[in-house]
């Protein structure tokens, strides 16, 4: 799997974009399992994903959808270490 694309200054809050580990929007335990495992030069992305669909019809792919985020830990080379979500 291909890293996400380097964050630009017109990304919004549904694209893939790196955040400092530290940031509030950072969940508590996603911080800490990633200060327990980063090394200098990786990068933790957070990265909005559609749920899978909910209701009666979802069995058919045709439910409502929410978002879920994922958070990526990324070493220096842009390769995954671990990816982390939070329902």
């Amino acid at each position: 799997m291909p890293p996400p694309s380097p964050p630009t200054q017109d990304r919004g809050v549904n694209e893939d974009r790196a955040v400092d580990v530290h940031a509030p929007e950072v969940p508590a335990s996603v911080r800490q399992a990633v200060l327990a495992i980063a090394k200098p030069g990786d990068q933790l992305w957070r990265c909005p994903r559609r749920s899978a669909p909910r209701g009666p019809l979802g069995i058919l792919g045709l439910g409502p959808r929410g978002v879920v985020i994922e958070w990526w830990l990324l070493d220096a080379a842009g390769a995954l270490i671990e990816a982390f979500w939070e329902e």
